[in-house]
């Protein structure tokens, strides 16, 4: 196994998981060449706990991320498996905790490296529904609003997730986003050197780039995001106008196949649950 390059979509990736094990110990774990030790290790501590939603959720984010390693190295099947295990667990975290939010903060992630971002924008309402006051919610749906191509939108979630105590850094970063998607490449290079100068540390794995090859100016920032599933193909605009090679989904019919019957899966089961909780307001997408 080659070392997988760990490569998240949103500000939540800079967040602990929830449980026991820290995102940052699995991402490290898993980026060394211990894949299957610590996805074993996750799969017995469920298996010792099976009603433990948290525990459900740190293994389908191990799932999730063998899901995209094999999609990088071109192993369809694989990357289907591991797509159904890291859903499956999630969905089952939602039987157990109807309002946890992080069960669909993760699915949004997911939803969102597969192509579908309005899917992807039903779940981050749903999380943000559930913890309204958790600014992680707040910034992931500024992010996916401006890849949406609405960037007033974004920004008005931006402005709301300042006041819930997001850092500088983390809301700067996105309106650099919002800025290159808006065509204002002077202004996006002008906001992203204050935020470097500001703190650097999040700009170098911004969206968890990769250890050695850090974000060190806006030139990497560009090239990084156009060449990574999760944010490429939502800047291909942006992108191009820059010479910038974009990532593009390239995926087999088969493949395709068990992405679409995977999302029914999805909404039936997320109905069934929230069927029974219409109180906690959640949107399953259509």
């Amino acid at each position: 196994m080659r070392r997988l390059i760990i490569g998240g979509l949103l500000a939540l990736v800079a967040c602990a998981a929830p449980g026991g094990v820290s995102q940052q110990d699995i991402d490290e774990s898993m980026a060394s060449g211990k894949a299957d030790e610590v996805v074993g290790k996750l799969e017995t501590a469920r298996d010792g706990d099976p009603r433990s939603a948290e525990k459900r959720i740190e293994l389908a984010y191990a799932y999730y991320l063998l899901a995209r390693e094999a999609l990088e190295d071109g192993r369809e099947a694989d990357y289907a498996d591991y797509l159904e295990k890291a859903q499956n667990e999630l969905l089952v975290a939602a039987e157990i905790d109807p309002e946890l939010a992080e069960v669909h903060l993760w699915m949004g992630i997911m939803l969102a490296y597969q192509g579908d971002i309005h899917a992807a924008i039903d779940s981050f309402e749903n999380a943000q529904r559930l913890a309204p006051r958790y600014w992680v919610h707040t910034t992931n749906l500024a992010e996916t609003w401006i890849y949406a191509g609405n960037v007033a939108r974004g920004r008005t979630l931006l402005d709301r997730a300042r006041k819930l105590g997001a850092p500088p850094a983390v809301i700067e970063m996105n309106e650099v986003l919002a800025a290159w998607k808006s065509g204002d490449y002077v202004e996006a290079r002008d906001i992203f050197e204050g935020v470097y100068a500001l703190d650097p540390r999040v700009v170098r794995r911004w969206n968890e780039a990769p250890v050695d090859e850090p974000i060190e100016s806006f030139t990497d920032f560009t090239a990084f995001c156009c060449s990574h599933l999760a944010c490429g193909p939502y800047m291909a605009d942006a992108c191009r106008q820059m010479d910038l090679r974009v990532a593009q989904r390239e995926l087999d019919q088969a493949t395709l196949q068990r992405e679409m019957e995977l999302s029914v899966e999805r909404r039936r089961r997320l109905k069934e649950i929230y069927d029974e909780r219409r109180d906690l307001e959640i949107k399953v997408d259509e």
